[in-house]
């Protein structure tokens, strides 16, 4: 009668079943058996591992503009929409232009993970940070919907993973953080503290994965909130209407302005100010530019 296996034995056989079913194994499997190959196993595998290098470097998928990317075991092609496709009210996504992107599906990091035990949820939260990373390196933006089809799980559940990875300080460059689309304040977090850290606009958006033009446009909209707080213009609404942002942003970014700011409210209280054709500008140095809006202010 043979000794039962420890668990830790009963693990690693799940981990070697896993690894082997590979196209290495295959086409050992068929030097072996079918091929009439007698060389022995160590021979058999350094020839096939010289071939799979030719396939790789003969077989391509060629996504847009001439990005190439092989597709391996494990990886899989998905359509995500490209960093530079912004978003418009009433644009649908069969209006939008698509980006096919290669994804890691199953890695050997995957494989490892289930060796002391399989974690379903640090597992997901794992591969939903490569594929939103990958997607990202390849140009591209993910969405929570498009994680929960490739998870297999509902979008609530991916929603509560992206809170608590960004939580942890990693900010995840999904559509929703990249083009504004979702009603976290996240990204808009890290950059405005970023930048009254004392970064300039070059490090912000290399830290947070946005583009220099987002950066300064988050940074813009943000002393406009501030200024009009800081005369005693509190009404959300009426700054809304002034600044032309939603009342929803509007009090995304009075949350980002400082206690000191927030509870102090000058004499001015009750000024209405123009901002539609006055506005902040930003050098690309990151160097703030005061329009003459702000000078206004700033000298009564």
């Amino acid at each position: 009668m043979s000794k039962a296996l420890t668990k830790e034995q009963i693990q690693l056989k799940k981990i070697r079943r896993l690894k082997d079913k590979n196209l290495e194994q295959l086409l050992l499997y068929r030097f072996l058996n079918h091929y009439g190959y007698d060389k022995g196993t160590i021979t058999a595998k350094a020839i096939i591992s010289d071939i799979i290098k030719l396939i790789d470097n003969y077989y391509l998928v060629s996504t847009l503009d001439d990005d190439q990317h092989h597709v391996n075991h494990g990886q899989l092609v998905y359509m995500a929409v490209p960093v530079d496709e912004f978003p418009k009210r009433g644009k649908s996504i069969a209006q939008t232009r698509l980006k096919p992107v290669v994804l890691s599906f199953i890695t050997d990091a995957d494989i490892e993970h289930i060796a002391h035990g399989f974690d379903s949820k640090s597992l997901r939260k794992k591969r939903l940070t490569r594929w939103i990373d990958e997607t990202f390196d390849q140009g591209a933006l993910l969405t929570q919907l498009d994680i929960s089809m490739l998870l297999g799980v509902c979008d609530a559940v991916v929603s509560g993973y992206v809170n608590e990875i960004q939580n942890e300080g990693k900010l995840l460059p999904t559509r929703g953080n990249i083009h504004d689309l979702s009603g976290a304040i996240t990204h808009k977090r890290e950059i405005i503290t970023l930048y009254l850290d004392g970064y300039l606009t070059p490090e912000i958006a290399m830290k947070t994965k946005h583009s220099k033009e987002a950066v300064d446009r988050y940074i813009r909209d943000y002393h406009r909130v501030e200024i009009l707080w800081k005369h005693g213009i509190t009404n959300t609404d009426q700054i809304s209407q002034m600044i032309r942002l939603s009342k929803k942003v509007v009090m995304q970014y009075v949350d980002l302005l400082p206690d000191k700011t927030r509870k102090s409210i000058s004499k001015n209280k009750n000024k209405t100010l123009d901002f539609s054709t006055k506005s902040i500008t930003f050098k690309p140095s990151g160097e703030e530019e005061v329009s003459s809006a702000e000078e206004q202010l700033t000298k009564e």
